[in-house]
């Protein structure tokens, strides 16, 4: 289930225009490894966050988001 979210929320990147901007952040539970997604429209350009959840100390590592071209 949490993989079908993260496909969507990347999906949502894929697809978001350049007058509305998202950031999913990706948390993940440190013991149980379970993943999930929280998805935010925000001004500035598209990000991809992947956090440890609440109340871990670690900070978000940003991952690189891959555009298609338009034509």
């Amino acid at each position: 289930m949490s993989v079908l979210r993260i496909a969507i929320a990347a999906g949502l990147l894929a697809c978001a225009g350049t007058a509305q901007a998202t950031t999913v952040i990706v948390y993940v539970e440190p013991m149980t490894m379970e993943r999930y997604t929280r998805v935010y429209d925000t001004p500035g350009p598209d990000r991809l966050l992947l956090c440890m959840a609440p109340p871990a100390e670690a900070g978000c590592t940003e991952l690189p988001i891959k555009k298609a071209a338009r034509r």
